[in-house]
């Protein structure tokens, strides 16, 4: 949808015009209008304008400083300009300040029309112009190291499966690692920081930290990515193919993990001694590939939580051996249901926008895999339980009748969801998920329903008054587009639509049923002027008021 003002010291050339565009139906427009350039500004402040159709010459603010106010506030906004003087000098004036079009006003009306749809043209054109691409591209650039750190943090979490990465992805994101090669993986710590410091001096001194390690770790490439405020993470390959050539590939990693293992106690204390920092590290013992990073992740935030006693300076290892492989397949089956769950739990957009097939999908994902590890009484308590508080947090969210019942319901499956048949016990929440989709589902309807009948309800009762989108939308306090766009979906039909055929049949009513002259019948359904009205009435109904009135009375 389209918003054009037109703007006029002459009420009769703006209404004569607004009815003119009443007409036009290449694209939808919202018309405006303003008797001087005072009242142009008010509309202009309270509305996005696309369009403005003004005179050039007018009492007061002329058409020229309009235009200035227009650029300040809506420098998209196309100006074109109404004048009955073929003046050149304001003419060069207009274009330079931005002017789309110049008409005269002694032009027939379909040249006013086609300079809109120029306009309207020029509009969509730019709209779509490679401008707006090559600015989204420089403003992507800016986003590269926030865009960077989240995507890192998702694939170590196990929210974005390396599976279904691309290679250029690297690229775009700048990660300066390899991404057909394995990687290395140290957690690190800070165990306190220094009172006083501010989040931006605590971020400066993690990347002090960074730049310590870097310069200590020759001849590897270092990917830094920040946890937390305190937790951050090295991804670490060799800075060539190999770290030596002479090696074959596993005895080449063996001896980049001893060089990090011998440079790490000096990175800790180098970093106490001049940053004033306590930091606790652990390292791996092994190269990982990329699609188990968040795996060897969590093993090392488990490692490191743990500890051997000492509350600062941690400085530890991986088991060098490889633990057995059903353990490890153990392992990696439960942290790909930890992150499954992780997904879920944090999915409230899901709740938010409704989308209860991606949650049931989720959902029996996870039962599924959860299924072999039903016997694992600490770990299935561990998810149930955050799928339970899930579910809880949403149900608190409520304000109806319908809360009490979902409480009881999901408090049944709290106290005796452990005692129960497992598997029933996951389908009983997964169950009550599907309930509190569906209540917010008809609750959406409801409301939905009744901002529809109001604004239904409004029309009727006020046909003689201003039905413009902007005038509907603010007594439902919504945008005046995402009302057009909810009325149209809700009911199927155009909210302009339907208000013309309420008026119509309406008149149609006064036309046969009273003696109201039809310029009466005009004001009394809104109809902008009695000829608008009639070239209506003859388009909807193949006959003029007065040949429909006489039809009516045989």
């Amino acid at each position: 949808m389209y918003r054009l003002l037109i703007v006029d010291d002459e009420p009769i050339l703006v209404d004569g015009i607004y009815r003119l565009m009443l007409d036009f139906e290449r694209y939808e427009l919202e018309l405006f209008r303003a008797y001087s350039g005072d009242e142009a500004v008010e509309v202009l402040r309270r509305n996005r304008i696309d369009i403005v159709l003004t005179d050039i010459r007018m009492p007061g603010m002329s058409g020229l400083e309009l235009q200035r106010e227009i650029n300040r506030v809506w420098p998209d906004c196309k100006v074109i300009f109404l004048s009955g003087y073929n003046d050149f000098d304001y003419v060069q004036t207009a274009l330079r300040h931005g002017s789309v079009d110049y008409v005269l006003k002694t032009e027939p009306p379909e040249e006013i029309v086609a300079s809109v749809s120029r306009a309207l043209e020029s509009l969509i054109t730019e709209r779509s112009n490679k401008q707006f691409v090559a600015r989204a591209r420089e403003q992507l650039q800016l986003a590269v190291p926030y865009l960077r750190r989240e995507w890192l943090i998702q694939l170590c979490e196990g929210e974005t499966a390396f599976v279904k990465v691309e290679p250029q992805q690297f690229e775009e994101l700048d990660i300066r690692l390899r991404y057909e090669e394995d990687v290395l993986l140290i957690l690190g710590r800070v165990d306190h920081w220094k009172e006083g410091w501010s989040a931006s001096d605590k971020a400066l001194l993690l990347y002090a930290v960074h730049n310590v390690a870097e310069e200590f770790l020759t001849g590897c490439q270092v990917q830094l990515v920040e946890m937390d405020r305190n937790r951050f993470l090295w991804l670490l390959q060799p800075a060539g193919r190999v770290p030596e050539p002479e090696l074959e590939p596993e005895e080449a990693w063996a001896a980049t993990v001893r060089l990090v293992q011998g440079v790490l106690e000096t990175i800790q204390t180098t970093c106490k001694d001049l940053l004033h920092m306590p930091i606790s590290l652990a390292a791996g013992s092994r190269p990982e590939p990329w699609t188990n990073v968040s795996a060897a992740y969590d093993r090392l935030r488990k490692l490191l939580s743990r500890g051997l006693g000492l509350s600062e300076e941690t400085l530890l290892f991986e088991e060098a051996d490889a633990p057995p492989e059903g353990r490890v397949q153990a392992e990696r089956d439960k942290h790909d249901i930890r992150a499954l769950v992780k997904r879920l739990t944090g999915a409230e957009f899901l709740f938010e926008s409704g989308d209860k097939e991606e949650w049931l999908r989720t959902m029996e994902e996870i039962a599924q895999a959860l299924r072999p590890y039903y016997a694992d009484q600490p770990f299935f308590i561990e998810i149930y339980y955050a799928l339970a508080s899930m579910l809880l947090t949403q149900v608190n969210r409520w304000e109806d009748e319908a809360k009490d019942d979902l409480l009881a319901d999901l408090d049944k499956w709290i106290q005796g969801g452990l005692q129960a048949n497992r598997e029933e016990a996951v389908h009983g929440l997964a169950a009550l998920a599907m309930r509190l989709f569906d209540i917010r589902k008809h609750e959406q309807d409801d409301r939905t329903s009744q901002v529809v009948d109001r604004i239904n309800r409004y029309i009727h009762e006020h046909l003689d008054k201003d039905l413009s989108l902007t005038a509907l939308s603010q007594i439902v306090h919504l945008n005046p587009c995402y009302l057009s766009r909810l009325y149209k979906q809700t009911t199927g039909v155009g909210l302009l639509d339907y208000i013309t055929d309420v008026r119509m049949t309406k008149a149609k009513e006064y036309v046969v049923e009273s003696q109201l002259k039809m310029h009466e019948i005009t004001k009394q359904v809104g109809f902008e002027s009695p000829a608008y009205f009639a070239r209506i009435f003859k388009r909807k109904t193949g006959y003029t008021p007065q040949e429909y009135r006489l039809l009516g009375q045989r």
